[in-house]
C-alpha cells in the first residue's frame, strides 16, 4: 500500500522546469543607430512623435495657353501617442463628385513609379520626386478634405481623391492627362506620376515632395514610399 503511493504521488507530482539560461546574451551588443540605419525598415520607439508628408504639385500649360497649377498634400503624424493624418487640396472651388481616379501602377513592385507618353511634337513631361528630412511647409491656399472624398474642380478638369488606394488627382488635358498619387495594392505600396500627350505644344511638370522627420529611415531607397504607404492602413486609411 505504501509502495502504491509512493508511485501515485511520484507520477501526479509536476516536474518543475529549470529557468532558461541567458548566457547566449552576455555576449550580445546593442546596435547603434548607425548600423540600424542601414537595415532595411524603419525604427521607432514607443511612443515617439514621428512625421511624414507628401506634397504634389502638377504645373502645366497647353496649346490653347492655358496655364494652371494642381496641388495635393499628405500629411501623417504621431503626437502623444495619438496618430493624425491631415489632406489637403489647392483648389478652393472644387465640389464633391462621384467620380474617383485610375492610378495605373507598373506591375506590382513597390516604391516610386514614373511614367510618360508622348505622341506629337513640341512637348515637355518632366516627373521628379524629392525626398529629405524635415517638414513641409502648409499647401498655398489649401483646404482641408476628409478622407474617404472624391472632389472635382469648377472647371472639370481636376478630379481629387482622398479614397483608399487612389490617393490623389488626375488633371485632363486638352490632348493628354497627368496624374499623381499614392497606391497600395496586393500588399505594395507605389507613388505615381504619370503624364501622357497627344497633341503639340504641351507642358507639363509633376513635382512630389517627400519630408520625414521623428524617425530614422536608412539610406534614401524608393523602397521606403511602399512602406511609409502601408501606415495609411494602419490608421485606417
Amino acid at each position: 500500500m505504501k509502495l502504491s503511493m509512493m508511485l501515485l504521488l511520484t507520477i501526479t507530482t509536476p516536474v518543475i522546469a529549470s529557468p532558461p539560461s541567458l548566457s547566449v546574451f552576455q555576449q550580445s551588443q546593442v546596435l547603434t543607430d548607425f548600423e540600424l540605419d542601414s537595415m532595411k525598415g524603419k525604427y521607432t520607439n514607443n511612443g515617439q512623435d514621428y512625421y511624414f508628408g507628401l506634397q504634389m504639385q502638377t504645373q502645366f500649360i497647353q496649346d490653347n495657353g492655358v496655364h494652371q497649377q494642381v496641388g495635393m498634400q499628405i500629411e501623417i503624424s504621431q503626437v502623444d501617442n495619438q496618430p493624425l493624418i491631415n489632406i489637403t487640396i489647392s483648389d478652393p472651388n472644387a465640389v464633391d463628385s462621384q467620380q474617383g481616379i485610375e492610378l495605373d501602377s507598373l506591375g506590382q513592385s513597390a516604391g516610386l513609379q514614373q511614367r510618360i507618353q508622348i505622341a506629337g511634337s513640341e512637348n515637355l513631361a518632366i516627373n521628379e520626386l524629392d525626398m529629405a528630412q524635415g517638414r513641409l511647409t502648409p499647401l498655398s491656399h489649401g483646404i482641408n478634405v476628409s478622407v474617404g472624398t472624391t472632389l472635382v474642380s469648377q472647371n472639370g478638369s481636376t478630379r481629387f481623391s482622398a479614397n483608399a488606394n487612389s490617393l490623389g488627382y488626375q488633371v485632363e488635358l486638352a490632348s493628354g492627362s497627368a496624374t499623381q498619387g499614392m497606391s497600395y495594392q496586393n500588399g505594395n505600396g507605389q507613388l505615381v506620376q504619370s503624364i501622357f500627350i497627344d497633341g503639340l505644344s504641351h507642358g507639363v511638370i509633376n513635382q512630389s515632395t517627400l519630408r520625414y522627420d521623428g524617425m530614422p529611415v536608412g539610406p534614401i531607397e524608393s523602397t521606403i514610399l511602399g512602406r511609409q504607404i502601408s501606415d495609411l492602413t494602419a490608421l485606417g486609411f
